[in-house]
Order: structure tokens, then sequence, then C-alpha cells
């Protein structure tokens, strides 16, 4: 049966893991949220697979095992000898004790949870493991069903908010006392002269969990989207003066999610990393306009980093500062920052980019044979950075035994792959990837993904080469989605054709949006 595995912390952090064995993560506002989505998308994975699926919940209260069906079903699947029966259905919030996700609010030895041991010997309970053992004295006392009828339950005041903290006593007639521990008699025979359980047949009621302020508030319907403002629908708008006020098209819309993926909020500093072991796939090049669309649609503190064990050229198509320093200069005077409230004298060693709203740190600005910075180094300036800078973007060298290489890949948050779509490239991105796996960065790549440059066809042959670059582009697709979580492709652009200063404003519309939906997919894999 197909399983998944989700790891849930307190704040709303999921890591989710499915069959394949693909992890990839999300934030939710918190833990309850988290979990509604993982049991959402169980139910959705059975319906589409027409088949149920196994589901584990890791929380820091403890565990929860389901067998979830397509048509939002789910039983309790607790291993042999745990806290939770086998065998208990349940369907929707209209199970006693569960939340109105349909999801149990807790593991069953969560705090506030009384634990109900069970015997795989005998019948399952009527009611759910998670739910307050019954006192002793009832459970053995003397209890006719045909001379009691339980009163609906009216609950008072001064009673707990939700069933899984609620204590129960059972409910007696005001005028008789209350029955003396004996022995519980065989329990009446049923209309087809069958015998019932008797636990089958407690005068409980089931209590529905009482809607909190935060339930009220997410009751609250969707805003309105705004007025288009691009495209036909945009244009019209902009035209009648805001007489017209046009919903924005599918396109339009699309965007918008782009953006706000990039604008989402962050849990602490980030690392991404570009790589590609041949050097002209594109590394500087995706690394520069990644940070330029984070600097114009997310803002804060953005640095794009040379790594480049010798010289890299990151720094030469940056915009130039009023000083030449590199990382190297950064290095040497590095305790000067050991202090945060030196921050601002990072100015003489990082770089500027205007309209883009971010920083390049350059990599040294003399070419050798020798690494001037080594992995312990790379290290260290990342400590003193991530002080400074909510999202570190490095752009990688061309060797995977070089220190700086492996140390910026270990430190790593999202590994994302860059290739053009050309033979040599993208080879060698394989070879790339299977040198990661080596390393024991599977899981690591699963969250990234790759970036793909079109490369210019030119007009001898135009035909065949496209035909040949669409032919390479599937290989490229089949290959490496079994590693990466998206593929992402850039189409050519003229204005990134020679090599100089890159100019986001002269980059074509369509080279923008594809730099903003792999941005977009960069920030959804932190």
């Amino acid at each position: 049966m197909t399983q998944i595995d989700a790891v849930l912390s307190i704040t709303g952090e999921a890591q989710i893991t499915g069959s394949d064995g693909r992890t990839w993560r999300a934030a939710y506002p918190d833990l309850e949220t988290a979990r509604e989505s993982v049991h959402a998308t169980a139910v959705a994975t059975a319906a589409e697979i027409d088949a149920p699926v196994h589901l584990k919940i890791s929380e820091p209260a403890g565990e929860q095992r389901l067998v979830v069906h397509g048509n939002g079903e789910f039983a309790v699947d607790a291993p042999q000898g745990s806290a939770g029966p086998t065998g208990f259905e349940a369907t929707g919030f209209e199970a006693s004790g569960f939340g109105a996700s349909g999801l149990p609010p807790a593991p069953a030895h969560a705090p506030g949870h009384a634990s109900v041991p069970v015997d795989p010997a005998s019948p399952a309970p009527a009611f759910p493991a998670h739910a307050p053992a019954q006192p002793t004295a009832f459970e053995a006392a003397s209890f006719d069903p045909a001379a009691f009828e339980p009163a609906p339950f009216e609950p008072a005041a001064s009673e707990p908010a939700s069933f899984a903290s609620a204590s129960f006593e059972p409910a007696v007639p005001q005028s008789a006392p209350a029955p003396a521990p004996a022995p519980a008699p065989e329990p009446a025979p049923t209309r087809d002269g069958a015998r019932d359980d008797a636990r089958a047949e407690s005068p409980l009621r089931e209590r529905r969990r009482r809607p909190t302020a935060a339930d009220f508030a997410a009751s609250r319907p969707a805003v309105p989207q705004s007025p288009a403002r691009e495209g036909w629908q945009g244009a019209m708008n902009t035209l009648s003066g805001g007489a017209l006020r046009l919903a924005p098209g599918d396109r339009e819309m699309t965007r918008r999610e782009w953006r706000a993926s990039v604008q989402r909020g962050l849990a602490g500093h980030k690392c991404v990393v570009f790589v590609n072991l041949k050097g002209g796939a594109s590394k500087t090049t995706s690394c520069y306009l990644t940070a330029a669309t984070l600097g114009r649609v997310r803002g804060g503190n953005v640095l794009a980093w040379d790594n480049n064990e010798n010289k890299g050229t990151l720094g030469d198509r940056a915009m130039q500062a009023s000083h030449d320093h590199t990382a190297a200069d950064l290095l040497a005077n590095i305790d000067r920052f050991a202090q945060p409230s030196n921050a601002h004298e990072l100015v003489n060693y990082v770089r500027a980019q205007g309209e883009n709203k971010f920083h390049v740190l350059a990599s040294q600005n003399q070419a050798g044979d020798k690494e001037v910075i080594d992995g312990s180094a790379f290290v260290q300036l990342h400590t003193v950075l991530r002080q400074f800078y909510h999202l570190a973007l490095v752009d990688t060298g061309n060797a995977s035994t070089a220190g700086t290489w492996q140390a910026a890949v270990e430190i790593a948050d999202e590994i994302v792959l860059v290739a053009m779509n050309k033979e040599d490239s993208s080879k060698t991105l394989a070879a790339t990837v299977d040198t990661l796996v080596d390393m024991g960065f599977a899981d690591k790549l699963s969250r990234g993904i790759l970036l793909v440059t079109q490369p210019a066809i030119p007009s001898k042959n135009r035909k065949a080469r496209a035909v040949a670059n669409e032919e390479r582009l599937a290989r490229i697709r089949e290959h490496f989605g079994h590693y990466v979580r998206k593929i992402v492709v850039a189409p050519h652009d003229e204005a990134l054709d020679d090599g100089a200063d890159i100019i986001f404003e002269n980059l074509a519309p369509e080279t923008q949006e594809a730099y903003l939906e792999a941005t977009a997919a960069i920030v959804d894999g932190l």
C-alpha cells in the first residue's frame, strides 16, 4: 500500500516523504493547519490511485498512523501493542473526539490524553483510543440499557472546550444512589438474538469539538482579487479611468501566485547553490537574475556570492562599485564583522545592484591554480554573512574536488541545477548529479529545481536545429525529472549574449517571466 510519512513541528513546518522516497518541505501557520493539509494530501493521493493510503504523522507530542481512503474516510492504523486501536473506522469530523479536519487532534499519548491499552484478543473499544479512560467503577457497574436512556448531552458553561481534554463521569438518575461495584451482567440479546459487547452499550454521547475564534476567522470568504493590471483586461481597466474593474485573466493570476511565493516568509537565513561542473552553463547568469528577481519582488537582504575556486565572472557582469574588493579581502578582515554593529562596513566589500536591490560578493580577481579560499574559509565567511543576509545565492565553480564547492553544497538548503540546452552542458550536468548522489545529497536534490536555458538557433538549418533542441529538451526533462522537484525553461535572450553587464530592464518579458517562475519554485523549496 502507498505510504506517506509526515513529520510536523509545533510551529507548523512539515517534512513529507512519499512512497517513492521523495521528500519535500512546506510551512503552515500552525500545527493544526499542517495536519489538515497532510491529511488532504493523503485523501487526494488515495483518490488518484483509487486505493487506500497509509499515512503516518509524527509530531512533537507523538505519532499517528491512519489508513486514508479517497472518499475522505479513514481508520486508525496503530501497530500491534500501541495506544491506538486497529479497525476503528471514522468518517469526517462526525467521529467522536475528532476535529473539524477529520483528523485526531493529537497522538494518543499526547499530554492531556489518557492512554487506553489494547488487548489484541479483545474486541476494539467503542470509543477512540485517544479519549479519556473511563473510571474503573463505571466499567464494573451494573447497567441495564432498557431501564436507562441517557439524555442528549448539554455541556455546562464550565466544561472543557474540546473532547480531547474533557473528563467524563457516567450519568445516573438524581434520585437513585450510585450503583455499587458488581460484576457486569451478560448483555441483553438484540432483536436478532445476538449479544453485543457490553462496552458498546456505553451511555456516553459523542461530543463534537466546539469551534474557536480561529475557526471563525478561517470561515471568512476569500478576499476578491484586485482588478486586472495586465493583458487586455488591464488595458481596458486603465482606459476606462476606473469605470471598469475587470478581473485578471488566467495568466496574470498565475504570475500573481508566483509573486506571492517569492514573497513568502522564511524561517531564518537560507542558502541556495547553483551547480553544473561545466563552465558556460549559465550558472552566473541564473544566479544573478534569480537574485535580481528576489530583490525586485521580495526585497530584503539578498546576497549573490561568487564562490569560484579560482576567478569567477559574477563580479564582472554585475554593476560596479567604488571599490574592487572581493571575498578574499573580506576574509582578511572577517574579524571586524564578528560584531553586528559593524555591518555598515560591508559596503566596502560587496557591490550594490541598484534597482535590483541585492548585493554581489565577487570572487578573487586573480586567476591561478591555487585556492585562495578553501572550504573552511567559505564556512567562516558564511557564518558571518548569514547574520546580515536572509538569502544567500552561491554561484559555484567547476571542480567538485574543490573545498569551496564541497562546503557550499554541504551548507546549502537547496540545490539548483543549471544547464544550457546543449549536449555537452546537459551531459556534464548528469555527471554532476551522479556526483551529488554519491556524496549523499539525493534528498537535498529532490527539494531543488533544474533551470534550463535555451540556446540561440542559427539561421542555417534553423528548422532542423529547433527540432533537435526540442528532442534534447524532452530527454533532459525525462532524465532530471527523477531527481528534482520542478524543471523551468528560460528562453534565449539576445540581451545576455555578449557577456557584458546584465541589465534586467533589457531582458525580454518572456525571460523575466521565466525567472519569476523559477524564483517562485526555488522559494517554495525552502
